[in-house]
């Protein structure tokens, strides 16, 4: 399937929820919102210290969904789309950025079966599989994707998994190249009691470039097949985890391994998330990306219209060179009434890459959010 074919496939759909919620208002539930913001970049291009120029961008991002529950069935609808405006086109580009999904769910008493299908578009400094170099190209990254999942218990404590996804990605300017993304699993889950779950999962993800000029000494297409085995923990109502870990073979890199730790507690006032692991991913930068990650969230309730967060990102990515992207953002978060959010943040980055040195940029934004849920 092509990624026009997906765009309409996604489209109609979407379409046709909206429409059938008209004939059956009754059995639909409506939420709309809309997104205000700006945000002072210092450094929007990730350039060396003595060609920074900084920029402001204002954004305005309506989206409506859909959500209907008819016995078995749920289906989920949505569009959105994103319109930024920069004070320096040259720097940052005016963009209209679409996105739309369909989401189809059944269940029954032993397991479920869901098809899914979505469009995005996006700039490709807010994706982080691409943006991982120290110079930003002002791009971006188009997908199509058709998912599929089904599941069922296979006796009271057992479960098997089976899903499998199709990807394709467009890159509109930058250096970057087109690619599809196939992927297949399987997952076979053993509850050892309520608070401990064993499994084990086996995949198989297929990288073919479709369009632009691979890098010297990147594979131009290949597969990786990958095993693990997991467990998933819960000691009380507010703390939890999983470990997984697993051997994953090849066609550009060989054998290597990948796998994630990762701690949720949630509290009454506050949440805390810290994960770390490597995984390898797809990318627009030709082949297979080696990522080592670590992540912190951490927020806190101030009152019941108020918080306060502090969010960590560290990774280390691998294609010919070594780059390491660190994040420290904070952010306040007001309520102002049921319909409105405020919500002012502060974010720095730092990029460095292996003979090349480090570059950084520091952005400041205010966001006003409203919500109208279940109209």
């Amino acid at each position: 399937m092509s990624l026009r074919q997906s765009v309409k496939l996604s489209s109609v759909l979407a379409i046709l929820a909206f429409y059938s919620g008209h004939s059956w208002a009754d059995t639909w539930q409506q939420d709309g919102s809309a997104r205000i913001a700006t945000e002072y970049d210092s450094n929007p291009t990730m350039g060396s210290q003595s060609i920074r120029v900084g920029i402001w961008r204002a954004f305005f991002e309506p989206s409506y969904k859909l959500k209907q529950l008819a016995g078995a069935n749920e289906l989920n609808a949505g569009i959105a789309l994103k319109v930024e405006r920069s004070s320096d086109k040259t720097l940052s580009q005016n963009r209209e950025d679409p996105s739309a999904f369909v989401d189809w769910l059944r269940r029954n008493d032993t397991g479920e079966f869901g098809i899914s299908a979505k469009y995005d578009e996006t700039a490709t400094r807010y994706t982080p599989i691409d943006n991982i170099a120290t110079a930003f190209a002002d791009s971006t990254r188009a997908s199509s994707t058709v998912s599929g999942h089904w599941s069922k218990g296979v006796s009271e404590y057992s479960t098997l998994l089976a899903d499998g996804a199709y990807e394709a990605v467009f890159y509109k300017g930058g250096p970057f190249i087109n690619y599809t993304n196939q992927s297949a699993g399987l997952k076979f889950s053993q509850a050892l009691s309520e608070r401990n779950t064993l499994f084990m999962r086996v995949s198989n993800v297929s990288y073919v470039p479709t369009g632009g000029s691979v890098p010297t000494g990147v594979s131009t297409s290949s597969q990786v097949a990958n095993t693990t085995v997991g467990w998933e923990w819960k000691t009380a109502e507010y703390l939890g985890g999983s470990l997984q870990m697993g051997r994953l073979r090849s066609s550009a890199i060989g054998y290597g391994t990948q796998g994630v730790a990762d701690v949720t507690y949630k509290g009454q006032r506050s949440e805390l998330l810290f994960s770390a692991g490597r995984q390898i991913s797809p990318s627009g930068l030709g082949g297979f990306v080696t990522n080592d990650l670590v992540n912190g969230n951490w927020n806190y309730a101030m009152s019941e219209l108020s918080k306060i967060g502090i969010d960590l990102v560290w990774q280390k990515s691998h294609l010919t060179t070594d780059i390491i992207n660190s994040t420290t953002s904070a952010w306040l978060q007001n309520e102002l009434n049921s319909f409105w959010i405020l919500r002012t943040n502060f974010l720095h980055r730092n990029i460095m890459q292996s003979g090349v040195g480090s570059v950084y940029t520091n952005v400041v934004g205010l966001t006003l959010t409203y919500t109208h849920a279940d109209f």
